[in-house]
């Protein structure tokens, strides 16, 4: 593949913005200025590429990402009042079609995925997969076995016709429980405890599925491994 085609491959723009960050000598691969943007690659012998001399991680194929979402980032391309979480990957990769599995409110932390593969953000999505989703709630008053009953024996949420239980409910302190939830409803762990009598305080993600956040800093991504997406069939 023609290097400057490489380079639109990755992400880095047009074909006229690709050809002038190589004409300028801006670009280097595994540790060589390549100043030709007609010299040919095969990615899989590429080991390191650097641009403006800043390294990139070289994308081989679709991206699977996890990202741990701060506060005050919106997940939307075109956000309102905060930054979108897309600030915190790399330049290139806003030019690769990435969109998040699901959405987390602005004021929600923790584990999002983000992909341009659409048949995996819609296999996570879906409500019919019913794929588990972990979350930690720190709540106004403090938790009560009446709570809990509530929580795991279902509640109603305004606008539904049915009753939302979690699947799983376990009390850490006098004001934080761990629920997990297989659904996706709108604000649904919010409304969930609102209707047993509490409130959120504050919300995080520590899981999807088999993938789990870790240790991860606040504001940081990483690839998913391959067993990480064998558990979910790719």
């Amino acid at each position: 593949m023609e290097l400057y085609r490489l380079l639109q491959q990755q992400g880095f723009g047009g074909r006229k913005e690709c050809r002038q960050l190589i004409d300028y000598g801006l670009v280097e691969v595994n540790g060589e200025v390549a100043d030709n943007y007609r010299a040919q690659f095969e990615l899989a012998d590429i080991s390191s590429l650097t641009v403006d001399d800043e390294p990139w991680p070289v994308v081989r194929g679709p991206l699977y990402l996890l990202l741990h979402k701060p506060a005050n980032y919106e997940t939307s391309h075109k956000p309102n009042c905060h930054p979108s979480i897309y600030r915190l990957l790399p330049d290139q990769f806003s030019n690769l079609d990435i969109s998040a599995v699901g959405r987390l409110d602005v004021d929600t932390t923790g584990l999002i995925l983000l992909s341009n593969d659409g048949q995996f953000i819609h296999a996570l999505s879906s409500p019919k997969k019913l794929v588990p989703k972990v979350y930690r709630a720190t709540l106004k008053h403090e938790a009560t076995p009446e709570l809990i009953a509530k929580l795991q024996s279902g509640v109603y949420l305004n606008d539904e016709a049915r009753e939302f239980a979690a699947d799983s409910v376990a009390q850490i302190d006098a004001h934080t429980i761990v629920l997990t939830i297989t659904e996706g409803k709108y604000h649904q762990v919010k409304r969930m405890v609102a209707a047993a009598s509490n409130r959120v305080e504050a919300l995080h993600r520590e899981s999807l599925g088999a993938i789990v956040l870790g240790d991860l800093p606040a504001g940081e991504w990483r690839h998913l491994t391959a067993e990480e997406l064998a558990a979910f069939g790719f």
